[in-house]
Parts: structure tokens; C-alpha cells; sequence
């Protein structure tokens, strides 16, 4: 009787464990046709990087896709200013009330730009 319980257990941990495989699976496909030129996920990511170019030494407010956030600049207060841009990078830096740190994101991991400052 005591297997009665353990095998919703183990097919609930086999669900979990599939859902993050196909997760992964799924990034690395939006990746590639990201990179696909003619693809509207492609000229999306161009115009992506345009307007980041503009906003090179601005302070801006990025905005990313789905559950792709960064801690340091959900944080209210906390700016980012971008640094450089290229065909697959954004590199910021944020300023937070007790330091500085400078990342880098990829382009795919963002969704907008509002510009502050």
C-alpha cells in the first residue's frame, strides 16, 4: 500500500523534470530563429539594437521577456545605463544604492526599452 503513494510522487518529479527540459529546448530554438535573417523574430532583434544604440551613455529601463528578469533592476530606484551594443549583447551598467555592477545581457532576454534619462 505504501507504493500508492510514491508513484504520484515520482511521476510528478518526471512532469517537473520534463517541463525544464522543454524549457531549455525551447530558448535554444527561439535563439536560432532569432539569428535567421528574414525572420520577424530577426528584424524585431534589429530594431532591438538600434534603438539600444541610440541609448548608449543613457540611462534607460529595460524590459524583459516572460520570467527573464534581473534581480538588481526589478528593484525600484536602481538605474541602468547601457554601455555597448552589439549583434547578440547589451552591456549595462546599474547603479544601485550600495554599488555599482556591470552585465551583460543578450539582446533575446529583452522585450523593450523606456528611456529615463
Amino acid at each position: 500500500m505504501e507504493y500508492i503513494v510514491w508513484v504520484p510522487a515520482l511521476l510528478g518529479l518526471f512532469a517537473f523534470l520534463s517541463i525544464g527540459e522543454l524549457k531549455a529546448r525551447i530558448n535554444r530554438l527561439e535563439d536560432q530563429l532569432s539569428s535567421m535573417k528574414g525572420s520577424p523574430a530577426h528584424a524585431e532583434k534589429t530594431a532591438l539594437k538600434k534603438l539600444l544604440d541610440d541609448c548608449v551613455n543613457k540611462n534607460v529601463e529595460l524590459e524583459f521577456r516572460g520570467d527573464q528578469y534581473d534581480g538588481d533592476l526589478s528593484v525600484p530606484g536602481n538605474t541602468c545605463t547601457v554601455l555597448a551594443v552589439d549583434e547578440e549583447w547589451v552591456f549595462v551598467r546599474i547603479v544601485t544604492r550600495k554599488e555599482e555592477k556591470e552585465k551583460l545581457f543578450r539582446l533575446s532576454q529583452i522585450s523593450g526599452v523606456k528611456g529615463i534619462g
